[in-house]
């Protein structure tokens, strides 16, 4: 083979790019910034209870997880403790009460718990942050979520302006209403 000087560096430069790719192959994609696939799996199930799909999408489907994950990570980085100590928390507690996971558990199950996390109830010494303090930030967090703006994680696709048939924003700072 005679490879002129041309064909040859662009064989090079296309072999080394090539190796500089093949470690970022090798990785698992995190799919979270802040918590871990089970941790993001409880506060999906307890977000999905505070705002359940009927005819239109809940937590779960508005992508609600993200904004709370991208918020805890860039704006609200001392809630990070609270998030996976409440969570640990919680599924030490539903393993010694119920035998199952928070997530697993029976929707009417999950709702109660959560009932009981919001009047402070749950008197354990399992839980190593207050569950009312953290049942309390994952409501405002999840509200925030579902209700605010796409682009800062949650409210995919505006499944809240849907709801609640208002026009999608154009243009920043222009909101038509429908009467």
């Amino acid at each position: 083979m005679n490879y002129n000087r041309r064909e040859f560096i662009k064989a090079a430069s296309i072999l080394s790019g090539s190796l500089l790719l093949l470690p970022a192959c090798s990785r698992p994609i995190k799919r979270y910034r802040v918590f871990t696939e089970q941790e993001a799996n409880c506060l999906i199930a307890m977000c999905e209870q505070i705002v359940p799909a009927d005819e239109y999408l809940g937590a779960a489907e508005a992508g609600v997880i993200y904004y709370i994950d991208k918020q805890t990570d860039l704006r609200f980085p001392n809630e990070r403790e609270l998030f996976c100590n409440g969570v640990a928390s919680l599924q030490a507690w539903c393993k010694e009460n119920h035998n199952q996971l928070f997530e697993t558990l029976a929707l009417g199950t999950q709702n109660e718990i959560l009932q009981s996390m919001e009047r402070n109830e749950i008197n354990s010494d399992i839980w190593t942050v207050s569950p009312k303090q953290f049942f309390d930030t994952l409501l405002m967090r999840t509200m925030q979520g579902f209700y605010g703006p796409p682009r800062h994680g949650g409210n995919k696709n505006y499944a809240s302006f849907r709801m609640m048939r208002l026009d999608y924003p154009q243009l920043v700072g222009q909101n038509r209403y429908r009467a």
